[in-house]
């Protein structure tokens, strides 16, 4: 037996499956959740593994289950659905403006079956819809679902390009959604202005707070403008560089020189810094829960359905 990790195609969030067979990153496949049958991107295979689950505190009862590789009657069945929740969406707007909600409606997904349609909203605070869903359950004839989720959710589920030019890092490769802070800005060195650290989301860079651990090692480095010994003579720092772990120093009489940060920590400081680094790795386990379909922030809290 397997445990499949695998990538939900509307919110982006992961989960994992129990498999009896072994699939490869990208592959499509047909998993059981709770939702009904879902076509899922997988992403790793793993050997099951009763302990290391427990580790993360998984139950292994609580896992999914891959029924299957995706069939070409499974995918063309899941581009016949995505042609359908254009529509669906669509009839949907004009729903929420002839009961005049403030909502905005970010993305419309049903599962292979069409056993219920989820309806992903944003708003800037909670939103009675239930006759809202009244009318889509008897338009569509189906169990209807709408979600209100965060900004940080939207940018995950349709993608955007950040500052840095590249795509954010929360639809790229970010699993969890985690508090971030000014003082993460100051740890690295950066103007706390919350106008140019917000990502395209509004909030704080989630990059600040991945990065955090790399920064641990700042705690014990000399300061730039601090006077300190080297191997070759004494000198001023002019530079801490924790992304490259060096540390430039103006050496009286010599010139500028670069020396690697381990160089000014203990052995017992260089093996804790490692070990932060290694449970930032680890982190990225902590979303494997089968709340994860949708995420953790504080206003995605909004939840109402109907046959």
């Amino acid at each position: 037996m397997f445990i499949t990790k695998f990538k939900y195609m509307d919110t982006e969030k992961t989960g994992l499956a129990t498999s009896e067979i072994k699939l490869n990153y990208g592959e499509r496949a047909v998993a059981k959740t709770d939702r009904g049958e879902e076509i899922v991107k997988v992403l790793n295979t793993y050997n099951f593994d009763e302990q290391a689950l427990l580790k993360f505190n998984i139950s292994p009862s609580s896992l999914y289950k891959l029924l299957r590789k995706a069939t070409e009657e499974d995918l063309n069945k899941f581009t016949e659905n995505e042609l359908f929740l254009t529509e669906a969406l669509e009839v949907c707007k004009e729903k929420v403006e002839k009961h005049q909600l403030p909502m905005k409606l970010v993305k419309a997904y049903t599962t292979l079956n069409k056993e219920r349609i989820v309806f992903y909203f944003t708003a800037e605070s909670r939103v009675d819809f239930r006759q809202l869903v009244r009318d889509l359950a008897s338009h569509f004839k189906t169990r209807i679902e709408l979600r209100q989720i965060g900004v940080r959710d939207e940018v995950k589920m349709t993608g955007a390009v950040g500052m840095c030019g590249r795509i954010c890092c929360c639809k790229e490769f970010l699993e969890c959604f985690d508090s971030v802070s000014l003082n993460l800005a100051r740890l690295q060195g950066l103007p706390p202005n919350p106008a140019k650290l917000s990502g395209a989301c509004g909030r704080l860079m989630c990059c600040l707070k991945y990065e955090e651990a790399n920064y641990y090692i700042k705690n014990f480095l000399p300061e730039v403008g601090e006077e300190i010994e080297t191997p070759e003579g004494k000198g001023t720092v002019v530079d801490v560089n924790v992304i490259l772990e060096t540390v430039t120093v103006e050496i009286e009489g010599t010139g500028k020189k670069q020396f690697h940060i381990k160089q000014f920590v203990s052995e017992e400081t260089w093996n804790e810094y490692i070990e932060k680094l290694k449970e930032k790795v680890d982190d990225r386990f902590k979303c494997f829960t089968r709340a994860g379909v949708i995420g953790n922030e504080s206003d995605s809290d909004a939840n109402e359905s109907s046959e």
